[in-house]
């Protein structure tokens, strides 16, 4: 419930706030308006399954990433603090826990955290820069940054970029969300899983290494999917206009 409450005001509340005072359309900026369909599902879902091979090839990178030994073992206690604290925290070994946690764990912050960094944080710096690549690369470097942990970092750097990919191409949140929430769901699945096999396997287990040319496979895969996307996606990539966006901007210019 502390989880659930902070990521709420930390994430999500601040956002719709912005939107809400600074647009006449907040759920237009937000990108909740654009319809979504059953092919992009699909696509979505296809993006996903490959996701995992990628995520775990940049792991395995991030691992052989030279850094000084200080730091290695600094970041290692970091790590295992954190997966103790996961374990006792995802203890999932019933339906009932694990509807919980798929809410908690997989839900809650596909919604609080998709808004925030997406319809948020990327959206106004999409603006900002006039363009979205270096928009979607600093938000995605900050979304990895948050979570706090060295080597999950390419990971979560990598499912940044899809994410904002995602946002980007098809102008809506909810695809994003459906994302974030099947990635986490999918996990958290495999913990219920685990549990009732009788087995304790911590969190990090679960992200599994891959090669590095397994990663590369993916990559291309993921790419000839986001074509397949942008393909289901009518009008494409867009810009939302001034006129429709900065309403705020206007009636302050109005005003003065």
């Amino acid at each position: 419930v502390i989880q659930a409450v902070s990521t709420l005001f930390m994430f999500f509340l601040p956002v719709y706030a912005v939107a809400k005072i600074c647009y006449y359309r907040p759920r237009q900026f937000l990108g909740f308006t654009p319809k979504i369909t059953g092919k992009q599902v699909l696509v979505i879902i296809g993006i996903l399954l490959l996701t995992f091979p990628l995520s775990g090839s940049l792991a395995g990178l991030n691992e052989i990433i030279p850094i000084p030994k200080n730091w290695a073992d600094k970041f290692k206690k970091l790590e295992d603090a954190r997966a103790i604290q996961e374990a006792a925290m995802i203890n999932i070994d019933s339906f009932a826990k694990f509807a919980i946690s798929l809410v908690l764990i997989g839900l809650l912050p596909g919604i609080f955290e998709e808004v925030c960094f997406r319809s948020g944080m990327q959206n106004i710096m999409t603006r900002w820069f006039k363009g979205p690549w270096t928009a979607i690369i600093i938000t995605s470097i900050i979304f990895s940054l948050i979570h706090l942990s060295y080597f999950g970092f390419l990971v979560r750097f990598g499912l940044g970029m899809i994410l904002g990919l995602i946002f980007y191409y098809t102008r809506s949140i909810w695809l994003s969300i459906i994302f974030h929430f099947l990635y986490n769901g999918v996990q958290v699945a495999a913990l219920y899983f685990i549990s009732l096999s009788g087995k304790k396997t911590p969190p990090k287990e679960l992200e599994e290494n891959f090669p590095l040319w397994a990663g590369v496979i993916a990559l291309v895969f993921i790419i000839f999917l986001f074509k397949k996307l942008i393909d289901f996606t009518p009008a494409g990539p867009e810009e939302p206009e001034v006129e429709d966006n900065d309403d705020f901007h206007n009636w302050a210019t109005a005003q003065s």
